[in-house]
């Protein structure tokens, strides 16, 4: 059976019941889980299971595994789940600012996102082609931090694929083609105005929320492509 997927639809869940449906000593899997696993270059979740530490979070498949730092009782058929919040919610910041940061580099200088990786206190993304000047950092500080300011609601939702490429600018059409084509509902993740980008990650529901961006570097990673690393302050 495949775990339902809380934090596709609510990613300010912190706790959550949930069954039990599959007991490995080494991990368990749920009926249900809000915890993030591992992928889309953000890490994984940790936090509690009854009060059993979570290590890490692992997608197989259709199945959600909750790696434990003991095993949970195999008499255990219900948990409460306890998401480490603070970490997470630095995670759900760092990652809608990548959204909005890419945003701004395709629209104004047509290079796209090639990689990313979030953490809680720096991230960096990978531009193609691209190779910035410091006047056209400077801009694009200033672009990110106006629409902070502006208090942008930040909506995420489930849509066909046929749908989505009718709608989408030609510009992030590349985005959504990149999805496999056995995923017909794809969840979009929409800065109004903005943006929209497909996306299984986890985050805030305003631009008001990011703070301000701070970039820490930049630096060539070969072939035209350059890699900006920045955290948000609050």
């Amino acid at each position: 059976m495949a775990t339902e997927l809380i934090y596709l639809n609510d990613s300010y869940a912190r706790e959550f019941d949930a069954r039990v449906t599959k007991n490995m000593g080494e991990y368990v899997v749920l009926d249900r889980t809000a915890f993030y696993p591992k992928g889309g270059g953000q890490p994984t979740d940790t936090g509690f299971l009854n009060d059993i530490r979570v290590t890490h979070v692992q997608k197989k498949g259709d199945e959600v595994r909750h790696f434990l730092e003991t095993p949970l009782s195999g008499s255990t058929k219900e948990v409460h789940g306890v998401i480490d919040w603070e970490p997470r919610y630095a995670r759900m910041r760092m990652h809608t600012a990548q959204h909005l940061v890419s945003a701004i580099v395709l629209d104004d200088y047509k290079a796209t996102t090639a990689g990313n990786q979030i953490h809680e206190d720096r991230s960096r993304i990978d531009f193609k082609p691209w190779r910035p000047s410091q006047e056209e950092l400077k801009l694009v500080k200033q672009k990110f931090d106006e629409y902070v300011e502006k208090a942008i609601p930040v909506k995420t939702y489930f849509t066909t694929r046929e749908r989505v490429m009718e709608e989408i600018d030609p510009l992030r059409r590349n985005l959504f083609s990149r999805v496999p084509a056995f995923v017909k509902d794809i969840r979009v993740v929409e800065i109004e105005g903005v943006d929209k980008c497909p996306c299984a990650g986890t985050h805030v529901k305003n631009t008001n929320e990011l703070g301000e961006l701070v970039v820490i570097e930049t630096k060539s990673k070969g072939a035209e492509t350059t890699r900006l690393e920045y955290t948000l302050k609050k």
